[in-house]
């Protein structure tokens, strides 16, 4: 029985729940208790609130580098008539407690920490000088004054990266970007702060502000380029500075205008949010307060039932790292047993033999594999060495997917929110991002993310309607460390900072989450014990007698300011949910490539992850609120090494022209390990007038966009249309398919075309790839809840997507395995083919699991390529560096997925888990409320049933 219902009943019956039954409330099992709060302040509590702007707070409160706002403000790099304006303007709250937040979230909630290497303090304390010379590499010297280490392994060192610098010159540049926002009525906060962000528009008063910012902003980018160190940073700076020149005045309206947009949007945005952040705590807590008191009045017995529950609610922790694979994290913490690692060794020895004919080149680092054959020969034992992941193997290996499924393409851009929010791509409610690229044909518009596009993801999941954990929990505490999507997180810690900054200051953003936490345990611990202290006194208080009137009446006031205490301090304890993003192992692998030691090795991204999950953990321990605390942790792909590069538009592209076919071609990203590229958000190039758009990305994935369907330019073209493709200049009719897959047969896994349109009904896909030299032809058919995969002419079994084959980097399948996977290759090769549940049981006994649903989920959304082209193992396409993802081997496609809790021993180890199903897990732990796919957003299940089993 519910909670609500226990005294729903007490009070009908005329009856008072004994101090017996309320003191054994934190003990009822969990059904009954710990969900009682947090539906209780959804439905009732925080049902009608909202956050609105302040004036009453004392601007001095406000302190940036230990100074007040003006002094503050005094210090910085301004003009003498900007800082005369911001100083006289400070007067006004609405304009200076907006100032004050922003800057505070910028300066001090960013600079709070040691900015040291916190990784490497724990390598010297736990290991000598002389392992650690064993362990040197380009991230990695023991003396970086004298490293001894070769030249050419440190001819891309750390010292070369680079990120934003945060200066004086830096806060002055915001400084005046916000006095030309926020000086007049129209961008003051008014009463109420919005839902959502408004981004610039084509509005007359959008554009009037963008061409009013704009000649301010050059000038200060000036100012800060001159300001910054000399590097690849200040370089792209100056280049756009240049492009703003009046010799160049068509560049000057579009690309210092794009910039413009771009940073009065991510002003205007974190203003706002900051303020947000600012006002809740006291407004939920002003909340809170008024509640507790109301029922004190009218019943303390709900009142003390709250509380009870309140301190031993469910917490949930969310953890998504870029780039974690589950077979290899399984191999490195259980080495004297993995075929995993052996197999990769024995992949980076067959590609260094290996000779292409095609015209390829190799990627800028080799990486080096030292650990890697050290692990493969003679295993390790070292307690400094992944301590996290081998004691959580050890201890939830039953919550950890044996397979955890990464969507195709297994890019980040689209994987990343999956994985946050628990989304699909398609439909109302899906994230809409198929790809870290993409052309959208109805408003003629193409996106690439590696860009100041990056700022166009929030409103274009929010156009879908998106629902993140933020939006979903927000009557709840949150707190997110470095992920976006955070609009409605109560306290959140900027990706777009962290990825900034946090390349060229090592734990950047980490330090700061963890610092922050550590406050927020200790705070903790104290709002606990005033709970616990707080029930006491109520329970007292129950047992005055009626005819000590006074008594009761000072006890009265003495109880509404212990909870007035108690809600202030509750906003500063630990978040219910927490969202924790880590970038870097991802980051770096490619550049280093996965195994190389940069990643792998003691003093590698693998270990320094393992460090700070383990300083994450330890928190939560001092918390007190580890037994309560279910926690999940996804990546959004796995890796692959690249030993050999080509550029498909050089060899198809360039090879037709040769033979007199030339198209029209727009290519729309950077290759992998260039730089970023910016686009105008108003005022953006048509993709009219081309053959083909293309783009490419993480070395993986490959894609062309085609307009020469029949039924018109918007939309996508079909196979049997591309097969007979005429250029827009005239000319032969040619099989685009075809001599795609010919020119790139040496390197091309397969290429995917929509076969048929794709509903949500019925959906075909064709594959089409070499395999012995000869061109195969297949089509994945989705009817209803039936998918089947045939060769294109029925004739032959289909053998692109290796459903037949074992998987190398797992143990071999056992006797009942192998009899299972016979049966099921029976039943689901068969013309009618086989439902989800068994596609998914049979690949998971392949080299490639859940291929088969991926490919036929792949076109759900009309924005996804006309043509996706998958390199083989070893290729990269368009890529200068050695680590891809984004393609269709095993090692991409493995994306960790694992849960575990204090007293949650599954049974069974969980097998094939999509990586979306992280986020609704931990929803249906937190608030108990089933996750139904296809309803309310959720595009992926729940497995907490199955942990619980």
């Amino acid at each position: 029985m519910k909670l609500v219902s226990l005294w729903a009943m007490a009070t009908l019956t005329g009856l008072k729940v004994s101090l017996v039954h309320a003191e054994s409330v934190s003990n009822i099992p969990v059904v009954a208790p710990l969900y009682y709060s947090g539906t209780l302040i959804k439905n009732n509590i925080l049902n009608q609130f909202d956050t609105t702007i302040s004036t009453g707070r004392d601007v001095t409160a406000f302190t940036i580098a230990g100074m007040t706002l003006d002094a503050y403000i005094l210090t910085l790099p301004l003009d003498v008539e900007t800082k005369s304006r911001v100083i006289k303007r400070l007067s006004n709250p609405f304009y200076s407690i907006s100032l004050g937040h922003f800057l505070y979230v910028f300066y001090d909630q960013y600079s709070r920490a040691e900015n040291q290497d916190q990784f490497r303090k724990y390598l010297f304390n736990h290991y000598s000088s002389s392992q650690l010379a064993g362990w040197q590499h380009s991230l990695f010297r023991l003396d970086e004054e004298t490293s001894k280490i070769a030249e050419e392994e440190l001819s891309d060192d750390v010292e070369r990266r680079e990120g934003v610098t945060m200066n004086r010159q830096f806060f002055a540049m915001l400084v005046s970007i916000y006095d030309e926002l926020f000086n007049n009525d129209d961008w003051e906060l008014a009463k109420s702060l919005p839902d959502h962000y408004q981004y610039l528009t084509h509005s007359a008063k959008d554009l009037a502000t963008i061409e009013h910012v704009q000649s301010l902003l050059i000038g200060e980018l000036a100012k800060y380029a001159n300001s910054m160190p000399q590097g690849e940073m200040k370089a792209a700076m100056n280049a756009i500075l240049d492009d703003a020149q009046p010799a160049n005045k068509d560049k000057v309206n579009n690309k210092a205008q794009a910039l413009t947009i771009t940073l009065i949007d991510f002003v205007r945005m974190n203003v706002l949010k900051a303020y947000r952040q600012y006002v809740q705590p006291t407004q939920r807590a002003d909340v809170f307060t008024e509640w507790m008191q109301d029922k004190l009045d009218e019943n303390p017995d709900d009142l003390i039932a709250y509380l009870q529950s309140r301190q031993n609610r469910p917490r949930a922790v969310q953890i998504v790292v870029d780039g974690l694979s589950q077979g290899l994290m399984e191999g490195l913490s259980q080495s004297k047993s993995s075929p995993y690692l052996q197999q990769a060794l024995k992949q980076d020895q067959v590609f260094k033999d290996y000779k292409p004919t095609s015209a390829t080149a190799k990627p800028e680092h080799i990486p080096q594999h030292r650990f890697l054959k050290q692990l493969t020969s003679q295993g390790e034992n070292d307690p400094n060495y992944l301590p996290f992941f081998k004691r959580l193997y050890q201890l939830h290996g039953n919550g950890i997917a044996s397979d955890g499924i990464s969507s195709t393409p297994t890019i980040s851009v689209r994987n990343l929110p999956i994985v946050k929010t628990g989304a699909a791509v398609a439909g109302k409610g899906g994230t809409g991002i198929p790809n870290f690229h993409f052309v959208d044909r109805q408003q003629d518009r193409a996106y690439y993310f590696f860009g100041n596009d990056a700022l166009q993801l929030e409103p274009l999941t929010e156009q879908r309607g998106m629902k993140t954990m933020f939006d979903r929990l927000n009557y709840l505490k949150t707190m997110n460390c470095n992920a976006q999507y955070d609009w409605n997180a109560q306290l959140s810690f900027d990706a777009l900072v962290n990825l900034g900054l946090g390349e060229s200051i090592r734990d950047f953003g980490e330090q700061r989450c963890i610092l922050e936490l550590k406050r927020r345990a200790q705070v903790e611990t104290v709002v606990a014990e005033k709970r616990k202290n707080l029930i006491k006194e109520l329970k007292a208080y129950q047992e005055l007698g009626g005819w000590r009137v006074l008594t009761k009446i000072s006890q009265k006031g003495v109880l509404n300011d212990q909870i007035a205490e108690l809600a202030t301090l509750n906003e500063q304890a630990m978040p219910d949910y927490l969202l924790m993003y880590n970038p870097w192992p991802d980051h770096f692998a490619h550049f280093k490539g996965p195994f190389g030691d940069e990643i792998i090795s003691p003093t590698g991204e693998l270990n320094r992850l393992d460090f700070w999950l383990g300083q994450l953990d330890d928190v939560y321990q001092q918390a007190g609120i580890h037994p309560q605390t279910l926690w999940g942790m996804a990546g959004d792909h796995g890796l692959s090494a690249v030993h050999y590069t080509l550029s498909p538009e050089k060899v198809v592209l360039e090879g037709l022209k040769k033979q007199g076919v030339e198209l029209k071609v727009l290519k729309i990203s950077s290759d992998e390990g260039e730089g970023p590229k910016m686009t105008n958000a108003l005022n953006y190039p048509s993709n009219k007038g081309v053959d083909v758009v293309i783009a490419s990305t993480a070395g993986g994935n490959y894609m062309m966009d085609f307009f020469n369907s029949k039924r018109g330019w918007k939309v996508q073209p079909l196979y049997e249309e591309l097969a007979q493709f005429t250029p827009i200049s005239g000319g032969k009719t040619i099989n685009m398919i075809d001599e795609i897959a010919y020119r790139l047969r040496e390197s091309l896994d397969y290429l995917v075309v929509r076969e048929s349109d794709c509903l949500p009904e019925h959906c075909a896909v064709r594959v089409v790839g070499y395999r012995h030299g000869k061109l195969k032809n297949e089509v994945i058919t989705r009817v209803g809840d039936y998918i089947s995969y045939q060769s294109a002419d029925g004739k032959n079994e289909p053998e692109l997507l290796s459903v037949a084959h074992s998987n190398p980097y797992k143990a071999a399948l056992t006797n009942e395995q192998v009899k299972r996977k016979q049966v099921l290759m029976q039943t689901c090769m068969a013309q009618k083919g086989c439902i989800r549940s068994q596609w998914r049981e049979l690949t998971a006994m392949s080299a490639r699991p859940d291929s088969v649903m991926q490919l036929i989920h792949l076109y759900e959304d009309d924005r996804a390529g006309t043509m996706n082209l998958f390199p083989k193992d070893g290729f990269g396409y368009n890529t200068l560096v050695p680590g891809r993802h984004a393609g269709e081997t095993y090692l991409e496609k493995d994306a960790f997925i694992g849960f575990w809790k204090e007293g949650m021993q599954p049974k069974v180890r969980l097998g094939a888990v999509d990586n979306g199903s992280l986020a609704p897990t931990l929803f249906e732990y937190l608030t108990d409320k089933p996750v139904e796919v296809g309803v309310d957003g959720w595009g992926y299940p729940s497995v907490l049933k199955s942990l619980q089993q």
